[in-house]
Parts: C-alpha cells; structure tokens; sequence
C-alpha cells in the first residue's frame, strides 16, 4: 500500500500537491470564470445571499473542464483511494466571495445527501485559486471518517455542529492546482470568507464502478472516468430510471 493510500486510510483525506499545473490551472480559472459570468449573481442586497456562487456539473459548460475531469494526473491519485473503476456522480462549482453572512458549510458528512452501498464515494476538491483560513478554506476532523455513518450529520442540524465546531477542525490550506481528496464520512466544512480574495474550486464526487447508490432514482451523472461501471444499463444510460408509483 502507497503512503498516500496509508495517510489517507488514517486520515481521511489527503491533499495532493501541484496535480495540475500553472499553465493548466490558468486556462481552467479562465473557464470557471467564464461559468460564473453566465450565472445568475444574487445580489448583494438579497437577505438569502451568503457569499456563495455556485452550479453543478462543470463539464455540461465547458470542454476543458471535462477535460480536467479525465486528467491522468487526477485520476491516478483517485485510483489509489477507490480502485481503477472511477465514476463521477456530479461535479460542483462553489465561488466564495468577502462576506459578512453565516457560512452555509457548517460541519457535516457527506454520505449523508448521497449514500452508496459500498460507502466508496470520495470527493476530489480542485483548487482553482489559492484557499487560506482568512479565506475559507476546507476545515477537517483527522480521522473522523473512522465514525462511519452518524445520525442528523448534515450542515443543517445543529446538534451536530455543537458536537463538532469549527474550532476544533485542523484547515487545509492549499495552493491553485493543488487537489485535497477526502472520504464521504469525514466531518468537515468551512467559514466565511473574510478576505477580498475569492475562493475558486470545483469538487467533483466520484464513486467505484463496483458500487451504486443506494437511491437509485437520486440524480448522478453515472459518467465513467475511467474504468467501467458494473451497474449501468439501458434505464441508468438514458438517466430515466422512473420511481414506481
């Protein structure tokens, strides 16, 4: 077993360094930006604003971004945490500007919104800008993804965070291009950006061939990255698996 696979047995994540380069990082920023520009910008004044701007699946605006989505580099690091059968189950843009509001990411688990069967879903956070603590960046709990599946784990139920502050979760500051790749049961979220800098990622949640979610009727893209997907067929292809009445 690799050290990176060993860190992130015991950890739960791991941030893997300069997957994408300067030149590669650029090009995709420009993209991103581009997203956000045919986005609809809530404004400022809006009560429900809280700093964040946000879409999901990159790769339906851009070429490059799908593109990013099958980079060698990235995929061999998801390789070595879920095995070479690789499936996206949706990508997420998140832009987090200067605010004063309360984050929308308090602590939580991620398998909470969309369980697997196999409990093998991980999510890949591409830095497309630099992520600092003044910033916002991703806070974790080392070793939390040991817990398994928590009741009430979601950014919405405040027990939870009671249990699990801010405080007491270590940041992952990262730099552009860099990638930080973090189980599904890891408690983890982040604070308001403080800072005049925006943060830039994409996450994409990525799931093995060999696993399937457990509510089959929730949307996922189900788009191989690599690999093959032992439970696609015609209904899952044409993504019209119809719930039964």
């Amino acid at each position: 077993m690799s050290k990176i696979r060993t860190f992130f047995d015991e950890n739960g994540y791991y941030l893997a360094k300069g997957i994408f380069s300067t030149a590669e990082i650029s090009s995709l920023e420009n993209e991103f930006d581009r997203i956000v520009r045919q986005l609809e910008i809530p404004d400022d004044g809006d009560p429900n604003y809280n700093g964040v701007i946000s879409t999901r699946n990159v790769q339906q605006y851009s070429g490059l971004w799908l593109a990013a989505l099958l980079h060698k580099g990235f995929l061999d690091s998801v390789e070595q945490f879920i095995g070479p059968d690789i499936v996206l189950n949706h990508s997420t843009l998140f832009e987090k500007r200067k605010t004063t509001a309360d984050t929308p990411f308090k602590m939580h688990q991620d398998w909470s919104y969309l369980p697997t069967q196999k409990n093998t879903m991980i999510a890949g956070m591409i830095h497309v800008s630099e992520a600092t603590e003044e910033i916002g960046c991703l806070r974790v709990y080392p070793g939390s993804h040991k817990q398994g599946r928590l009741e009430r784990s979601k950014a919405v139920d405040p027990e939870f965070h009671e249990q699990f502050p801010f405080e007491g979760a270590i940041p992952i500051e990262a730099e552009p291009g860099d990638v930080t790749f973090f189980d599904y049961f890891i408690i983890h979220g982040s604070m308001s950006n403080h800072s005049e800098q925006p943060r830039k990622v994409v996450i994409a949640r990525m799931f093995s061939g060999k696993d399937r979610k457990e509510d089959i009727y929730q949307f996922s893209e189900n788009l191989v990255l690599r690999g093959w997907n032992s439970h696609t067929n015609e209904a899952t292809a044409r993504k019209a698996v119809v719930k039964p009445q």
